[in-house]
């Protein structure tokens, strides 16, 4: 993954994706211009997502609008991947000129820069909407578009001056609101129409819970692997409670078969191990599942008496698998 594409990610992509277990169906599109093209980051980067999954891809070496997903072929004629690419191109032209905009009011000369744009829609299950807009400069956040008081947030004097702008101008908000509310939800129920098979199945997890010593405390991990669609709940209990202020966490992230990937680690005291379960709660669950940190099998070759330096794994199969 080239810099400028773990910056996207870590930006905008993790956040913006991330929902509440029964999540809404999501369609975001990225826009990332560069100051210095090098080999494999194009100057300019359109990338769109449905749930997650990329749907099509534009970039500057190209200049073509491509899909990304077999059931976007199979629904859209070539006309309408002309006319993508049209827009793309415009898209391009003025991006490459906010990104000499932003580079004068930063006093930038040279050296490698970073506009990134992101802008999509929620439909949530009881039909009600989202809309997101915000952008970002060199990996720190730069204006967004507040949906509820129509308003823009800006978080330095420079994006000031684009607040200022866009406000006085009177037409920018309502412009991105009617495309956020409308353009966008038609966009995305279109788009899973065309994608529902891939995009409502459901996968579920597989949890392997580990546990490592050192430095007098116990590390337990507890992840989970292939699953689909990307929500899901990984908590770590402590006598039935949940402890989520000493839980750190990871992810979900995507692996390259379409499912998802997450973690979540605690310390506990090493003599309380066998107080703390892991919770998984998924979509493809038909109720939460708890896993333990012991074999409870008495078994004596149990890794938990192996050295304090060793790390242990337990896998334990989602539901229903061999």
């Amino acid at each position: 993954m080239g810099p400028v594409r773990a910056l996207r990610l870590g930006l905008l992509l993790l956040g913006v994706l991330s929902g509440a277990l029964c999540g809404p169906h999501s369609l975001r599109y990225f826009y990332t211009a560069v100051s210095e093209p090098s080999p494999g980051v194009p100057w300019f980067l359109i990338e769109g997502y449905v749930d997650g999954n990329l749907i099509l891809r534009y970039d500057s070496e190209t200049g073509r609008m491509v899909p990304r997903a077999d059931w976007m072929v199979a629904n859209l004629d070539q006309q309408y991947w002309d006319t993508q690419t049209q827009i793309a191109q415009r898209n391009q032209q003025v991006d490459h000129v906010n990104l000499e905009i932003l580079r004068g009011r930063y006093n930038q000369s040279g050296g490698l820069h970073v506009r990134q744009r992101m802008s999509g829609c929620d439909l949530l299950e009881d039909g009600s909407t989202r809309g997101y807009y915000q952008s970002a400069y060199d990996g720190r956040d730069f204006i967004a578009l507040d949906m509820d008081t129509m308003t823009f947030t800006a978080v330095d004097a420079a994006a000031q001056i684009t607040k200022r702008k866009w406000e006085e101008d009177g037409t920018v908000a309502e412009e991105k609101k009617n495309y956020l509310k409308n353009t966008c939800i038609e966009s995305l129920r279109k788009y899973m129409s065309y994608g529902r098979a891939v995009l409502e199945r459901k996968e579920r997890p597989t949890v392997r819970v580990s546990g490592k010593e050192g430095d007098g405390f116990l590390t337990l991990h507890c992840r989970a692997y292939g699953f689909y669609p990307r929500p899901i709940s990984v908590s770590w209990l402590k006598d039935g409670e949940v402890r989520d202020q000493e839980t750190e966490r990871g992810g979900p992230v995507p692996n390259s078969d379409g499912t998802y990937y997450t973690w979540a680690s605690i310390k506990a005291n090493p003599g309380e191990k066998d107080k703390y379960r892991c919770r998984v709660e998924h979509a493809s669950l038909p109720e939460a599942e708890v896993y333990s940190t012991s074999l409870g099998s008495g078994d004596p070759s149990s890794p938990w008496a192996a050295p304090c330096s060793r790390e242990t794994n337990f896998l334990f199969p989602g539901p229903g698998r061999p």
